[in-house]
């Protein structure tokens, strides 16, 4: 028996870490392709001739597709924003002031879709005197088919520009972060390599090229920052744990950790889609990007065949967020085998900084098919309403089963094999955790 730790985003979010989380990733990674990354990315874009794509025009794209929105995606923009407004005490900052009017004209457009809605018992009385033939649609207009004001249009494109090319405004953040969502476009992207879309494969290799470059830009330098075995969080782990985790980062090998598995790949290797080769990537911590891209990943790359499967393309090895996981090389079958297998045969699985989003199903289905094992679950959120509907749904506990506790003076909920314990991940001795 064994005894397993898994990390996900939050622990990479630890201060002194502070990678961004997935909802913050564009942002971030066009403010690093119009900054220090601007030399990798133009590497990128003349590995890709024809290349369309740019962060400015998917983010007029996303405007003009606001309409299409449902009712709870539009509240929750308003409830981001409010949250973000309610935090800027001065009445006169100019960041809060915008903040209060894409508040107003979002509650406007909810206010629209809920006045358009036919309520039952109006669409009872349809089906009564018009038959069922009149009744295919819930609402009285289609607002799919609206356009917004040029007013409303010019207002979310000057705010969410200011989210890629600054920092300090945090009205334009919040907004972005559910608007400008990087792992949805990772995954609207990849298909192309089903449907063999040769645009969609082009943008697919450019978004995940920058993602990457920025990752590995962002580690080296928080690497840089910390001498050996003192980096947060990572310097105090156990090293007679066994690992997975659900980020890219290296962290956990460079902490001296023997058995680490990258459950979503890593920034370590790439994959030749067109034989799913995976190619290691040499001295990841002292690496030219620029110089990678335009010699080893610019090689590898051959558009000059019409037919996309006769084409070469390499893209980074990781994993796109999604929920049917696809398989980039057969090492993945072997590494989720391997991971499925660590928890089944684990005396004490420790879990931190991951939110069993939907996203990763395939990952909490292996945590479902091991409930009967004894668990530590951190996160500062773990006892929110959200967080907790989220840890029923995948371990068939009831919230109501749980009793509250402290675990290490920290606030925490317990039943006989589940601990659920809120904290940030440098909060708690974890090795004490597994001796528990």
């Amino acid at each position: 028996m064994n005894k397993v730790l898994i990390t996900g985003a939050g622990v990479d979010k630890t201060s002194g870490i502070d990678f961004p989380l997935a909802n913050k990733l564009l942002t971030e990674v066009s403010r690093f392709i119009n900054g220090d990354g601007s030399s990798f990315e133009k590497a990128v874009r003349n590995a890709l001739p024809g290349l369309r794509f740019d962060f400015n025009r998917f983010i007029n794209n996303e405007i003009e597709n606001i309409t299409k929105k449902d009712i709870d995606q539009l509240k929750k923009i308003v409830e981001l924003v409010s949250e973000a407004e309610s935090k800027i005490t001065d009445v006169n900052d100019l960041s809060k002031k915008r903040g209060l009017v894409i508040i107003k004209l979002f509650e406007k457009l909810v206010a629209i879709r809920n006045a358009s809605h036919i309520d039952d018992e109006t669409f009872q009385l349809i089906t009564e005197a018009f038959g069922a033939d009149f009744t295919e649609s819930d609402f009285i207009i289609d607002i799919h088919k609206m356009s917004l004001s040029e007013t409303f249009k010019l207002i979310l494109k000057v705010t969410l520009k200011e989210s890629l090319v600054s920092d300090g405004n945090p009205i334009a953040d919040a907004i972005a972060s559910h608007m400008l969502d990087i792992e949805q476009l990772l995954i609207q992207k990849f298909l192309g390599f089903y449907s063999h879309n040769q645009a969609d494969v082009k943008n697919y290799i450019y978004i995940s090229w920058c993602l990457w470059g920025f990752l590995v830009w962002k580690q080296n330098q928080v690497l840089s920052n910390f001498q050996s075995g003192s980096m947060p969080f990572y310097a105090n782990l156990p090293k007679d744990v066994d690992a997975i985790t659900l980020n890219y980062t290296t962290f956990l090998a460079n902490a001296g950790l023997e058995n680490v598995i990258y459950f979503h790949g890593g920034l370590s290797e790439y994959v030749r889609m067109d034989t799913r080769q995976l190619l290691p990537i040499h001295d990841l911590d002292s690496i030219d990007l620029t110089a990678f891209m335009k010699g080893e990943i610019s090689s590898n790359i051959d558009f000059s065949n019409s037919i996309v499967e006769e084409q070469k393309h390499v893209i980074p090895s990781m994993v796109p967020p999604l929920k049917l996981k696809p398989i980039l090389s057969h090492k993945y079958i072997d590494t989720w085998a391997r991971a499925a297998e660590l928890v089944h045969n684990s005396e004490k699985v420790v879990v931190i900084g991951y939110s069993f989003n939907s996203a990763d199903e395939h990952f909490n289905d292996i945590i479902r098919n091991s409930v009967t094992r004894k668990y530590d679950i951190v996160a500062p959120d773990v006892l929110s309403d959200a967080f907790l509907k989220r840890v029923e749904k995948v371990f068939g506990v009831p919230v109501s089963n749980f009793s509250n506790t402290k675990v290490q003076g920290k606030d925490a909920k317990t039943t006989q094999y589940i601990r659920l314990i809120s904290a940030y991940a440098d909060e708690l001795d974890i090795g004490k955790l597994f001796s528990e």
